[in-house]
């Protein structure tokens, strides 16, 4: 699992489509998609712009990648109120490694969209309208990627799905919606308490492909115990890992700069513990290094058929990764006891 919390040997380019959404035409879906990039992508390439500055390794429209074989290809979920680069430390890191990997904006309730939104009935009305959306949006992305072009093929058999928050549940509720996902990472994904009564229909859960959820422990928002217990004890093939000392958005890009705005906010409606402040957590790069890793050995173990990884995520191994991680959920037989 170390091996993939470092970049991996591809440089990295990312070209951007717009997409109509399936129910409404005139709904545009502007999407990104990070692939393998040629090998002398650094020596010519132009580097790709970020929309709240955070450093973003990747090359605007580079030359793609020669492959033998086709690529995974994983679809990202950005978080209510986000945008998709809001985490290309991690869109950016699984490319490095092999993948085709997108993410669309969920047109209408993204970052800059949600920030001209005061009125409570508006909210509400959005909302209801990205439970809808959403998941058509990572489809229309899937679907899009699968028909060719700036960007290495990748292979229909091997799909995966992860997501922030709401693109949480964006991402769970995909298996559902298009069996060719097989794999889900969910981080701090949110459920009945933020997406409502009827979050999951009546079996959309338990999943029949593995799942990694990665709830942080510290998070106001997605609460580990009100949220993520109740969602995860409904699935199967599933692990469970707990980050200590870290909240909602440091799954985010400018994680100090996101949580300072976080605690300006708080507390927020029916938050039960104070917002620490970002001081008293864990910094953004030993954060993005544990999530990284996680992730990405996650779907290689799962889609990229990769030898090196391990999806037995023992209690020994996350020690290793960084003592703040945690294994939630019972281990499986066999696997080691705590380091």
């Amino acid at each position: 699992m170390t091996t993939h919390a470092d970049r991996g040997p591809h440089p990295v380019g990312v070209t951007t489509l717009e997409l109509a959404s399936y129910d409404d035409p005139s709904r545009l879906l502007p999407t990104d998609v990070w692939y393998p990039a040629d090998a002398g992508t650094p020596a010519t390439g132009r580097p790709a712009e970020h929309p709240i500055g955070a450093p973003h390794e990747a090359w605007a429209d580079a030359e793609p990648a020669r492959l033998r074989a086709p690529c995974p290809l994983v679809a990202f979920s950005h978080g209510n109120g986000g945008f998709r680069r809001q985490s290309t430390f991690l869109t950016t890191h699984l490319a490095s490694w092999g993948m085709v990997v997108t993410a669309p904006d969920h047109s209408g309730n993204t970052f800059f969209e949600m920030l001209s939104v005061s009125d409570e009935d508006e909210r509400v009305r959005i909302h209801k309208d990205a439970r809808r959306n959403r998941p058509n949006d990572v489809a229309a992305a899937i679907e899009a990627i699968l028909a060719g072009g700036g960007w290495p093929a990748v292979d229909p058999a091997r799909i995966g799905a992860v997501g922030h928050s709401y693109g949480g549940w964006t991402a769970l509720k995909m298996p559902a919606r298009d069996a060719r996902v097989r794999a889900v990472c969910g981080l701090a994904p949110a459920s009945e308490p933020f997406v409502g009564r009827k979050a999951f229909e009546l079996r959309e859960l338990p999943l029949s492909c593995p799942s990694l959820i990665v709830p942080a422990l510290e998070d106001v928002l997605v609460d580990i115990d009100t949220s993520v217990r109740p969602l995860f004890e409904r699935l199967t093939q599933s692990a469970l890992v707990g980050i200590k000392n870290a909240d909602h958005f440091h799954f985010c890009d400018h994680v100090e700069l996101l949580h300072g705005l976080h605690e300006k906010n708080s507390p927020r409606p029916k938050q039960t513990r104070p917002t620490r402040p970002y001081s008293d957590l864990l910094d953004e790069a030993r954060m993005h290094r544990v999530v990284r890793a996680l992730v990405t050995d996650f779907f290689a173990a799962t889609l990229a058929r990769d030898a090196n990884a391990s999806s037995a995520l023992t209690r020994a191994t996350l020690y290793a990764l960084d003592p703040e991680l945690v294994r939630l959920d019972p281990e499986q037989p066999g696997e080691e006891g705590a380091a």
